[in-house]
């Protein structure tokens, strides 16, 4: 493979994932928690097993898809009682790690009709291809009240270590 192909094909994957994640997957999330009470088609989108990291203790593994399934759906039961109508992606960073996976990290913020927000989350999704479909294998998360990526997650570069 040469380094020009390479190229090419991270431009791909970069557009695929983002894609699929933005066009995609977040206007079937909001649809859902707005107009359903049912979190299944989250399986269209996360896989088992599926690793959880956040506030709430050390992370965790939902091993299998009623386990991905349950997890959410207690997010989805909070923001419906809450009034959640929308997200607006307040920030967001597309990391390409290979043709087959990527990293979007962004920070949502959930609203209500009135556009009050509910909350504030930054959220890490590891994006990997299984088989033929996009999947997220593994999420990081941590309420804030920052606008800037780079305030909650900054990027340390070590020296060499």
């Amino acid at each position: 493979m040469t380094p020009s192909s390479t190229r090419l094909e991270l431009d791909e994957t970069y557009l695929e994932i983002t894609d699929w994640f933005f066009g995609n997957y977040l206007p079937r999330w909001v649809t859902a928690v707005e107009e359903t009470d049912d979190a299944s088609f989250i399986a269209d989108y996360w896989t088992a097993p599926l690793w959880v990291g956040d506030e709430s203790g050390p992370v965790s593994l939902a091993p299998t898809a009623q386990d991905v399934t349950a997890w959410f759906q207690a997010t989805f039961d909070r923001l419906k009682a809450a009034g959640y109508t929308h997200t607006v992606v307040v920030d967001n960073r597309v990391t390409i790690f290979n043709k087959h996976g990527g990293a979007i990290d962004a920070i949502w913020s959930r609203l209500r009709a009135d556009e009050s927000e509910i909350e504030r989350i930054a959220v890490h999704f590891v994006i990997a291809r299984r088989g033929e479909e996009l999947r997220i294998v593994a999420i990081e998360a941590t309420f804030t009240d920052s606008d800037s990526l780079d305030e909650v997650w900054p990027i340390r570069r070590s020296e060499g270590r």
